[in-house]
């Protein structure tokens, strides 16, 4: 008895591309981000420039916020530095709201 130890391949290969991840949170769109509240806050911050909407669900922190920036130049960073200004902590990264 022979045993044969050339394997061949159990799938072919494509040209299909990897999946590409979420596009990047962009200044004129809606950002979205977890954060955890200061503890005796209990209502939105007021950021400058920025319209706010909160959820009281989230996986990593006590929220989800979106924010709208009012201005063209506004941008992720400038939310969590902001936010972070304020005494809140954005947890994880940002992304762009789907249309």
């Amino acid at each position: 008895m022979t045993l044969n130890t050339h394997s061949a391949p159990t799938f072919r290969h494509s040209q299909t591309h990897a999946p590409q991840p979420m596009r990047p949170a962009t200044p004129s769109g809606v950002l979205l981000l977890e954060a955890v509240m200061p503890v005796a806050e209990q209502t939105l911050p007021a950021l400058p420039g920025w319209e706010l909407h909160m959820w009281p669900v989230a996986r990593l922190g006590d929220v989800t916020l979106e924010a709208r920036p009012l201005r063209p130049e506004l941008g992720p960073d400038d939310l969590r530095a902001a936010l972070q200004n304020v005494g809140w902590t954005p947890l994880g990264r940002m992304w762009a709201q789907r249309n």
